[in-house]
């Protein structure tokens, strides 16, 4: 361009959106001169092209590089960055260090300060079961559904991981048989639980590959943080001494029972591999790394919900401890209902694999 060429000045009212901020990285495509200049980098562009139109012979190396700085703002050109998929997305990875975030508010929550203190009712684990029934059925149904889609067939594991019909199996537990089917009904869906399937329903709708989000955080924290307090609930609820026959038993805690898995560990390895091989682009890791997060803020609306039914008695009455069975070392214990004093494990399928171990290390230290 002659030295005589200027660029055109900005007009007032009509700012230039990629001229540099003073919050823009010195990174950046514009220039902190063009900033200061107040000049358009598209006006200065449209006078260098024409003074190439001029140039003879081949293009020169420093108009090229004005041309795809330029190129790399077009719509069009994102669009297509994001739709490449990733050669390795490390979602899980991803997920973990994303859902960090809501530590704070998990520990901060009434029912979750209660649970670590030991002071969770019968009736209250029972009304947490029953939520969780809703939101395993609808998230299994989903899986389900989308089975054969390129992201869900990675990781979907319904022999190894289903959780509906154990679930049921703690509902009867609690309740007795008769009550099974009102327990299960729509009718007895609280608004925090069908605000939590729907939020699965939409996330399908929208892209299937974010259920992998709900599936990672449930299943992956069920089988970590999930083992352990599931065996504190034994000593600490049900009341079973390690070195009774009965220690083996998972009556009223079939949510915890993954007897189709051999090695919990070598399972959550195989499952993080096959995730970390999904095909995605940055966009859906994106996400499915939000979707993640609301997944865990969702678990907390459960806990928030159970704690204000509990104070205004709204609660179902789970079975007193006058039903009782005779276990394999011939101890009389409660049928249906271990003792209201001490809950622990109830927590655990409902966080996600990020904090589940964080919150069993705090148990351990206030032991």
């Amino acid at each position: 361009m002659s030295a005589n060429q200027t660029s055109t000045p900005v007009k007032k009212g009509d700012a230039c959106p990629f001229i540099l901020s003073d919050n823009e990285p010195k990174e950046t495509l514009i220039s902190e001169n063009d900033s200061k200049n107040a000049t358009c980098p598209f006006d200065k562009a449209k006078e260098d092209a024409k003074d190439m139109m001029h140039q003879n012979g081949e293009l020169k190396t420093e108009y090229e590089v004005k041309i795809n700085s330029l190129n790399r703002l077009l719509p069009e050109t994102q669009q297509k960055k994001g739709q490449e998929f990733l050669s390795d997305p490390q979602l899980a990875f991803a997920m973990k260090e994303g859902t960090k975030v809501v530590h704070t508010a998990a520990e901060d929550s009434i029912f979750t300060k209660r649970f670590l203190s030991g002071a969770i009712t019968k009736d209250e684990y029972g009304r947490y079961i029953n939520s969780l029934y809703f939101v395993y059925k609808t998230m299994e149904r989903l899986l389900a559904q989308y089975k054969d889609h390129p992201t869900i067939q990675m990781v979907y594991f319904p022999y190894e991981l289903n959780r509906e019909k154990a679930l049921l199996k703690d509902i009867e537990y609690y309740y007795g048989k008769d009550r099974v089917a009102e327990l299960t009904s729509d009718s007895n869906i609280t608004p925090a639980v069908q605000s939590y399937i729907k939020t699965l329903q939409d996330a399908a709708d929208k892209n299937p590959s974010l259920l992998i989000a709900h599936s990672y955080s449930r299943y992956l924290g069920d089988l970590s943080g999930g083992q352990i307090l599931a065996k504190r609930l034994k000593k600490y609820v049900l009341k079973i001494d390690v070195t009774d026959a009965a220690w083996d038993s998972y009556h009223g805690l079939e949510f915890y029972n993954f007897d189709h898995i051999a090695n919990n560990n070598e399972f959550k390895n195989l499952y993080r591999q096959r995730l970390d091989g999904a095909r995605v682009t940055q966009y859906t890791k994106d996400l499915i790394i939000a979707e993640a997060i609301y997944s865990f803020e969702l678990n907390i609306a459960l806990f928030d919900e159970i704690q204000v039914l509990s104070e205004a008695k709204k609660l179902h009455a789970t079975l007193n401890d006058n039903d009782t069975y005779t276990v394999a070392s011939e101890r009389s214990v409660s049928k249906y209902a271990p003792s209201a004093d001490w809950f622990v494990g109830f927590a655990t399928g409902a966080l996600t694999l990020a904090v589940g171990l964080s919150v069993y290390n705090r148990i351990s230290e206030r032991l």
